[in-house]
């Protein structure tokens, strides 16, 4: 291999191919990441702008019940973690739950639900830059700043992260994970000489119908259990590695959702910046800044895990045809879909560009992408059952397809939305199809 331009004597440029899905997986499976590093993406995927932004927007739904529809998401929390956990280890594939659908309901169902998760997760990565721009511009002293401008920066620093490579990323988000969860705690603790039980009365003004409605939004906050699917192809021995990183990610998760609501609900002032709420309690207009930097932190890298789910499926959803194959060449030094990064960049600036036009708010989004999510989940646990998969996942998928239809029922408009696009996404799929045979 020649020597690229401007690297050292010595050094070559990355190679750049597609790689077969069969010879990725058979390699990544010999030397990939590992229980640790799962649990490090479990975590960084689904607490982020989950517990900074949503536990207010809960709030306003349900007031102080809201506590009741977190506490009934991390008890779903395990049915959901280990229905997927089961489907990588038992076929581990970076397409992530599409691989179910095609077995239980076909290639063209299939093909949708690929579309439909591709197009999910491109619309609704963008909430996070949105909740980082919101606490960057409250932070310099400026919270009616260009939301969405800055939030577009956010979402390409992301994209840029995301060129490190699996392994390098995986380094770094372990350091600012522990350092962040770290703040999380600090925070908490901090918080809690100024709680007052009585903010809990009265408990349930708002009725069972806001609780419900609380649900859907908190669901946003518990996506990522499908996102860790993603990194199938990645992850030496899937088996035990997913089994194992469950087990630990889903406690965690939810002792840090359940504390961090729970405290945000009883402390004097609210707003939807969760801990900057928390630290102006003890620590006045420091804390503001201290909890505004924390939640900056942990909200970047989350949106760092997200990018890299998103980088996947869309790599995969090339691979197997339902987009341009160019997107598919991989960089084999560092694993990253060299061309995929940039088109997400672009996608993520056309979703802020246009919230920014229509004046939409981001509450919109992020009930659509619930409500999407929810719809998947159905659809790959329905698949589970009808494909008769091993009986562990026939299980948990039974769970999974209960609960997300129970929590569905109180979609709403987000519902209505969710709707529209997967009937794009399955019109565009039989389209695919046809242009498929003809050719």
């Amino acid at each position: 291999m020649s020597r690229g331009p401007g690297l050292p004597a010595g050094e070559t440029a990355p190679v750049e191919k597609t790689i077969a899905p069969g010879a990725s997986a058979e390699r990544h499976r010999r030397a990939g990441i590992g229980v640790r590093s799962l649990v490090i993406f479990y975590v960084t995927s689904i607490v982020g702008t989950g517990i900074l932004y949503v536990p207010g927007v809960t709030a306003e739904q349900a007031g102080p019940s809201s506590l009741l529809a977190w506490t009934a998401l991390a008890a779903a929390s395990y049915p959901f973690a280990k229905f997927f956990a089961e489907m990588s280890a038992w076929r581990p594939d970076a397409s992530g739950l599409t691989v179910m659908v095609r077995l239980g309901f076909g290639e063209r169902s299939a093909q949708a639900a690929a579309l439909l998760l591709i197009a999910t997760y491109v619309i609704g990565n963008p909430v996070m830059g949105i909740v980082s721009a919101r606490y960057f511009l409250d932070l310099v002293g400026h919270p009616d700043g260009p939301v969405y401008a800055v939030a577009t920066v956010f979402m390409a620093l992301s994209v840029l992260f995301n060129t490190l490579g699996l392994h390098t990323g995986a380094r770094v988000q372990a350091v600012c994970l522990v350092v962040l969860l770290t703040g999380l705690g600090v925070s908490v603790a901090l918080a809690a000489p100024h709680m007052d039980a009585d903010r809990y009365r009265p408990f349930l003004d708002h009725g069972w119908g806001g609780v419900g409605a609380a649900v859907v939004s908190a669901f946003f906050s518990f996506l990522g259990w499908e996102n860790v699917s993603t990194l199938a192809d990645d992850v030496s021995d899937p088996a035990r590695s997913y089994r194992r990183a469950v087990r630990w990610a889903v406690p965690v998760i939810g002792m840090l959702y359940l504390s961090v609501t729970a405290a945000y609900l009883a402390v004097p002032s609210r707003g939807t910046m969760v801990l900057t709420a928390l630290l102006a309690a003890p620590l006045g207009q420091t804390g503001r800044i201290v909890g505004g930097l924390v939640a900056l932190g942990l909200a970047v890298v989350a949106t760092n895990a997200w990018v890299l789910g998103a980088s996947r499926l869309v790599a995969a959803g090339a691979r197997d045809g339902l987009l341009p194959r160019s997107l598919a060449v991989t960089s084999v030094a560092r694993g990253v879909p060299v061309r995929v990064l940039p088109v997400l960049a672009l996608c993520y600036a056309a979703v802020l560009g246009g919230l920014s036009v229509t004046g939409l708010g981001d509450t919109v989004i992020l009930t659509m992408t619930s409500s999407s999510f929810l719809m998947l989940y159905v659809a790959t646990a329905a698949a589970a059952i009808r494909a008769r998969a091993p009986r562990a996942i026939r299980r948990t998928g039974l769970l999974t397809l209960l609960i997300a239809l129970g929590f569905l029922c109180f979609g709403g408009v987000g519902l209505l939305l969710a709707a529209v696009l997967a009937a794009v996404c399955a019109a565009l799929g039989v389209l695919r199809g046809q242009g498929r045979n003809s050719a």
